[in-house]
């Protein structure tokens, strides 16, 4: 006969401890060249994919191959991508690496450069499949060639550590403090301020909790909505921090142009009172405001950038002014 005690609590099972290591460059990169196999990440709005590709590395650049519809598409909407590659034989023995960076479509072109660059990429592919882009090719659907630039690269691995054999102490389980009830209160507190502030139809904001920290995603309909709805949340209390992924969209046919949306800046900072520092630079860049150079004074920083925020088009402002006060006059004694 079995004891219930003993089928509900079974004894603690020794475990061998694993070794956890970071790799260097020069490892990962032998991971990404031996390997053929690996998946791509990618944001889009409020959601991350992740997709398996065939991939071939070599100099600084990954290379592979997908369908031109679909997928590919969606990606290219925001161009920075995430890498991954993996080893692993059992367990606690495997290796793993992650390479960021932006992704670029790969045509022949009407310039050498082009033309070099998809010569590479065709005979890398064709290491793996030799019939790659031909008539024979089994897949010739996926047409379209692309390659990633390793921006910034990572690794870590896991094996055993030589037979030390560790048990699971029940005395040092993390009791449950009640964090995940305490942030769905949260998350309803933030709801309800969002409801109040009659968002825009086309905006869709979702909200996650962990700890006192808001995480926004989705989308608003432009900046000034966006800043609405951080200054709500900031103002729910128990929030302790908010992290921002919100992007502010446009219907297209009112999505002014880059430059549009860069003229409008400057007329912002020559509205009454006008804001006269030459040192100050406004860059568009994939939709956002970015400020470049000096600033004569915290002030000033400040009301450009709360000009800035109000500019229809633009998705926000990226603020990298350095802030210089003048020196003060020298006084001059009798």
């Amino acid at each position: 006969m079995l004891n219930n005690a003993s089928v509900l609590n079974p004894p603690p099972t020794a475990v061998e401890a694993p070794l956890f290591s970071v790799l260097g460059r020069k490892a990962c990169e032998a991971i990404l060249a031996r390997n053929s196999v690996g998946r791509i990440a990618f944001s889009l709005h409020d959601s991350v994919r992740i997709v398996p590709v065939h991939y071939a590395y070599a100099g600084g650049w990954i290379y592979g191959r997908t369908a031109a519809a679909g997928k590919l598409q969606e990606i290219l909407r925001n161009r920075r991508v995430a890498f991954e590659v993996d080893e692993h034989t059992q367990l606690f023995e495997w290796r793993s690496v992650v390479a960021n960076g932006p992704l670029y479509l790969i045509k022949p072109g009407a310039t050498p450069s082009d033309r070099r660059v998809h010569t590479i990429a065709v005979s890398l592919i064709r290491q793996l499949l030799p019939s790659t882009l031909t008539e024979s090719d089994p897949i010739p659907f996926r047409d379209q060639l692309f390659r990633i630039r390793v921006a910034e690269i990572t690794g870590r691995a896991s094996g055993p550590t030589g037979g030390k054999r560790l048990f699971p102490d029940p005395a040092k389980t993390a009791p449950d403090t009640g964090g995940a009830a305490a942030d769905a209160i949260l998350c309803q507190r933030v709801g309800s301020a969002l409801e109040n502030l009659s968002l825009s139809p086309g905006s869709q904001v979702h909200v996650d909790a962990f700890d006192g920290v808001i995480a926004l995603t989705g989308t608003a309909e432009d900046a000034a909505e966006r800043t609405a709805i951080e200054a709500a949340v900031l103002g729910v209390p128990d929030v302790g921090a908010v992290v921002q992924e919100l992007e502010a969209v446009f219907p297209s046919q009112q999505q002014p142009t880059p430059a549009e949306v860069a003229r409008e800046a400057v007329r912002q900072l020559r509205m009454p009172p006008r804001i006269a520092d030459s040192g100050i630079k406004i860059v568009a860049e994939h939709g956002w405001l970015r400020l470049e150079g000096v600033a004569n004074s915290r002030k000033t920083r400040e009301e450009v950038v709360r000009r800035l925020r109000s500019v229809k088009g633009s998705r926000g402002v990226i603020d990298r002014l350095r802030v210089i006060e003048p020196a003060p006059a020298p006084v001059i004694s009798d």
